[in-house]
């Protein structure tokens, strides 16, 4: 008897070793490539993006369906005359390291995002919409000690808006307005996202685990104020930026969700349940230098956007019908301003289309009579087929249409993209490709990005009637004044060209049977929050 008693209960000790191994709901999310920022204060990019989504949380953010529900904040007020806003913070709210986080720490990371000295790349979004953030952080006239951002006691943070602005809440749940520790980066400055013993956060997830170029590990944060809600332990997000090599990967069961969907992952997959396409709200584009001759001049810069042909490139190129061509700087999903009902690049139309012929007369105007005398150029990118194939068909347009030669070059990511030295920030292009994902689905969103006003490196287009139409952006107070200044800016664009849109972004993803309840926002940012798995 006693030999079978320890049978059993080794069989039992076994089958409980079994369960806890297989217990943990694991995701393994695959995205392009490692985020460039892992600080919400500093960080404009979309890769960052999709990372400080999962790792913080702001005032406000996104529910399964879309729709904006409170985070951090329990409820807000405003102000009659629709510029201050006062939020109430829910009580107990707590960082990844069990600290309390108070709205002092939002208080804190606002200015900070706001503060000249720290030169955070999305000031911009801030200071688009909170008094006197323009006139600190580009002006310096006001310090960022007296911006009317406000603690007033542990759970309420008050802040005054320059306008009436009714998307400023969606704003609170983009990584700009997210909140940082203070003490944290008082002790290990910028080397705080450098590692997960400093990595202090706010969100349903925290970081675990860095592997340099291969993979970033998340575990699921405990004092997370809706830690109960969260079924998913782990999200490994694995960095593959070939999408033959993703589509494998997903077939053999290696990845749970694959965000680099090619053409031959989309029609293998086709009408499956594990083909997910979403909305989004951004666009492909390309950057002149507009301090490089010839590009400095707007005649070539608008003879080169005219003589692309679109259509082309999205269905014959990048073979992707989730894709939309587009002729104006503002993408498809963003609501009009008058009628929120309807899209605003609908309702405000296409700001240029194809022309070949002034295309041409341009070019003559401007010295290049059928491209005589035109120095040859390049269009420089980061690794990959279809920036490639893309590249390749805007040179061969360029030639057969304009007689121009242009060159494709393809640059290491880390070289593109690198501060200061890398391929944008240095000016080593003629034409360089980027893309955008808007913080909130306004037009002003889109156009700030262009605004220049601190002496952005980006395109190096300086325009002084643009600076004034985005500072009438951030006063106007009607919204049919505002919805005229927005089109106002959309025919400067379309003269000026200092970029090359091209087409919207839509979000391909190729997701596990086992995956349930899996999301993106309009930012296309993943949400793993109301995930489950079965094993």
């Amino acid at each position: 008897m006693k030999k079978l008693l320890t049978a059993v209960l080794a069989a039992l000790l076994l089958l409980c070793v079994a369960v806890s191994a297989t217990a943990e709901a694991r995701i393994t999310f695959q995205m392009g490539g490692e985020p460039e920022c892992m600080d919400p204060t500093l960080n404009d990019y979309s890769s960052g993006s999709y990372a400080l989504q999962s790792l913080f949380r702001g005032l406000y953010k996104y529910a399964a369906d879309g729709s904006l529900v409170p985070a951090m904040a329990e409820s807000y007020e405003v102000s009659e005359d629709g510029c201050t806003y006062t939020f109430k913070l829910r009580e107990g709210l707590k960082w990844s390291d069990g600290s309390p986080l108070t709205a002092h720490d939002f208080e804190y990371s606002w200015k900070r995002t706001l503060d000249p000295d720290v030169g955070s790349d999305t000031a911009y979004t801030l200071y688009g919409i909170i008094k006197n953030g323009y006139e600190c952080y580009v002006e310096r006239s006001v310090p960022v000690d007296d911006l009317p951002i406000r603690a007033l006691d542990d759970l309420t943070l008050e802040v005054e808006l320059i306008t009436p602005a009714s998307y400023f809440i969606t704003m609170t749940a983009s990584t700009a307005f997210m909140p940082v520790k203070k003490e944290i980066i008082e002790a290990y400055g910028n080397d705080w996202v450098n590692s997960p013993e400093t990595y202090v956060c706010n969100g349903p997830f925290m970081l675990a685990e860095m592997k340099k170029d291969e993979s970033y590990t998340f575990v699921k944060n405990p004092n997370y104020y809706n830690a109960d809600e969260v079924k998913i332990d782990t999200v490994q997000y694995v960095f593959l930026n070939a999408p033959e090599t993703v589509k494998m990967a997903f077939d053999n069961g290696e990845l749970d969700i694959a965000t680099s969907v090619n053409t031959d992952a989309m029609k293998a997959y086709e009408g499956t349940e594990n083909l997910m396409a979403t909305n989004r709200i951004g666009y492909r584009y390309y950057e002149f230098n507009c301090a490089k001759e010839p590009f400095n001049d707007a005649r070539v810069r608008r003879a080169l956007t005219l003589s692309l042909n679109r259509e082309i490139l999205v269905n014959a190129i990048i073979q992707d019908p989730t894709r939309r061509p587009l002729y104006g700087w503002v993408p498809y999903g963003v609501k009009d301003v008058l009628d929120p009902a309807t899209d605003w690049r609908v309702t405000a139309g296409d700001a240029f289309a194809e022309d070949l012929e002034e295309a041409k007369a341009l070019l003559a105007e401007a010295g290049y009579p059928d491209g005589a005398g035109f120095p040859t150029f390049s269009i420089k990118y980061t690794p990959s087929t279809e920036l490639e194939n893309v590249a390749q068909a805007m040179a061969q347009m360029w030639k057969q249409y304009l007689g121009l030669t242009c060159e494709v070059s393809a640059v290491e990511s880390g070289v593109y993209w690198a501060d200061e030295t890398g391929t944008r920030d240095s000016g080593d292009f003629e034409i360089a490709y980027m893309g955008y994902t808007l913080d909130y689905p306004e037009p002003s969103s889109a156009f700030f990005l262009l605004e220049n006003a601190e002496g952005s490196k980006q395109t190096r287009w300086d325009c002084p009637d643009y600076l004034t139409l985005c500072n009438k952006m951030r006063t106007a107070l009607e919204e049919t004044e505002r919805e005229e200044i927005y089109k106002q800016a959309e025919a400067l664009l379309a003269q000026e060209c200092p970029v090359i849109p091209i087409y919207n972004y839509a979000d391909s993803a190729l997701v596990a049977s086992r995956v349930t309840g899996f999301t993106r926002n309009s930012n296309g940012h993943p949400n793993f929050e109301y995930c489950t798995v079965a094993e």
